[in-house]
């Protein structure tokens, strides 16, 4: 069905006569996935979404990594169990972001405790920036941003960008997949490096010894990356059990994109767009002037 959207005067005031006053927008229709399945779009657009109220049950159903036990992992649901406010915090600052994340997972058949790498890379706080200088919700270091076309500007900053990280940091996490044929060294390697983990395999195998990733010798902070993530896959899967309250998250997009080739500050935006600078500054953090908007930049995001 067609959806009409009627603008607001200040918008018509704003942008000049040539805007028209109404926008119709038709049914999305995602062909490449009618392709993959070998039926027309418009029968693929005429089918119901998965029934899912809760996003938080699209990814309990999603998940897919190899189990992952012991004391490491028992020691970091403690951990997460003594500070469930902490939890409760991070899972409210993922509601902007999180269905957008799930979806890019989805479309390439990953599995669905990646969507939560960013709860324990930085919180799913998008201006989070680590004493290494890796910077953004997936928290890229700026050698791999560039391998992985994420500019670094005066005024720009890829690694902040919600979709243009998301998509960068998913090509790295399948390229790492392709290496290693193996999740957990793959993770291990998005933390370490793909060189430092093959060079601990090339150790193992030279003495004869198990090259997985619970047998290699590794450092602290990649020791404890996997157990982490599968802290939080547990949690996320029975809360209740951990005593831990998650935000709810409805399944549905929290925000779209809109091209907009004027330039307009925060405070222009969040005027026009009937929301707080808060917000529209929340999801877009990659700007580094003034200006968040214009011809050469990318699309802002804003509330659906």
């Amino acid at each position: 069905d067609r959806q009409t959207f009627i603008y607001h005067p200040l918008v018509l005031e704003e942008l000049g006569p040539r805007l028209d006053p109404e926008v119709h927008i038709g049914p999305r229709i995602d062909s490449h996935r009618a392709y993959l399945l070998e039926i027309s779009e418009e029968e693929f657009a005429a089918k119901p979404p998965a029934s899912f109220q809760s996003l938080w049950d699209r990814i309990r159903n999603g998940f897919a990594l190899p189990a992952l036990s012991g004391p490491l992992v028992a020691g970091r649901e403690l951990w997460y169990g003594q500070r469930k406010d902490l939890v409760t915090n991070i899972s409210e600052k993922a509601q902007r972001y999180l269905f957008h994340i799930v979806e890019a997972v989805e479309k390439r058949g990953l599995p669905t405790e990646l969507a939560l790498l960013p709860f324990i890379e930085s919180g799913f706080e998008p201006g989070a920036l680590s004493t290494a200088q890796a910077a953004g919700l997936w928290q890229f270091i700026p050698g791999t941003a560039e391998r992985y076309r994420l500019k670094l500007t005066e005024q720009y900053d890829a690694r902040r960008d919600i979709v243009a990280s998301t998509d960068a940091a998913l090509n790295y996490l399948e390229f790492l997949h392709g290496i290693f044929k193996d999740w957990q060294l793959a993770l291990a390697a998005y933390n370490w490096g793909e060189e430092a983990v093959l060079r601990a395999i090339q150790r193992n195998q030279s003495k004869g010894i198990d090259a997985d990733y619970e047998s290699l010798s590794l450092p602290e902070e990649t020791r404890t990356y996997v157990p982490k993530l599968m802290a939080i896959r547990n949690i996320v899967m029975s809360p209740e059990q951990h005593g831990i309250e998650l935000v709810d998250i409805p399944n549905r997009s929290y925000f779209s994109k809109i091209d907009v080739d004027v330039a307009l500050d925060v405070r222009s935006v969040a005027r026009l767009a009937g929301s707080s600078a808060e917000e529209v500054l929340a999801l877009n953090p990659s700007s580094n002037s003034t200006f968040i908007s214009g011809k050469g930049r990318p699309a802002l995001l804003l509330p659906t």
